[in-house]
């Protein structure tokens, strides 16, 4: 009984802990950033739908910066308010605001698209990427790669960033048969080919 006491009573501390943390986590000036990274890539390509940015899992990751779960990515909150969510350890990674911009640019991509198709995207259930679907999702992953580079050369960021971002964030996928995703080395393969071809003075 008092080991169940003594544990309960630990959880509670470290949740209340976290909340603390979770309060005064984000530094002003690496908000300010994202924002207007984001802000830049949506006027710079006139992006028609709005858009917010934040980060995600930042307490955790503050809180014990040892503990990195990969089970956290950047991602699109495309059901609710168009949120791109930043994962903090990745951004944390991240050196130059070419490198966020990549990050950014490619949940864009991934944002415009969702407005396509039937009643202006309402129905996506293709586009989740879960089985038998996700075929199609690793297609869009590779054409939202190819958009986010036009976004980032347009709002004057270096398009072959992205590939230092992927490799320094996403980790390679032992396989892909059921995976929503391709290979890491498969996406950097696409993009640097693409931009090979369309913007081959970089």
């Amino acid at each position: 009984m008092k080991k169940l006491l003594l544990s309960a009573l630990l959880c509670f501390s470290v949740l209340a802990f976290t909340s603390q943390v979770n309060a005064d986590v984000i530094d002003k000036p690496d908000f300010v950033r994202l924002q207007k990274i984001g802000n830049q890539l949506i006027k710079a390509n006139k992006i028609p739908h709005r858009y917010t940015f934040n980060f995600t899992n930042v307490s955790q990751q503050k809180a014990y910066p040892i503990l990195i779960d990969t089970s956290y990515t950047n991602d699109l909150d495309l059901h609710n308010n168009h949120c791109v969510n930043l994962f903090w350890a990745d951004y944390a990674r991240l050196a130059s605001d070419d490198e966020v911009a990549g990050l950014i640019a490619h949940e864009l991509a991934q944002g415009e698209h969702s407005y396509t198709g039937v009643l202006n995207g309402q129905f996506m259930f293709t586009k989740n990427g879960y089985m038998p679907f996700n075929y199609i999702a690793k297609m869009n992953e590779l054409n939202f790669d190819k958009k986010a580079v036009d976004y980032m050369a347009k709002a004057g960021y270096n398009p072959k960033a992205l590939t230092y971002a992927l490799n320094k964030t996403t980790g390679e996928w032992r396989g892909t048969f059921f995976s929503r995703h391709n290979k890491t080395q498969k996406r950097v393969k696409n993009i640097n080919q693409y931009i090979s071809q369309k913007y081959p003075k970089l």
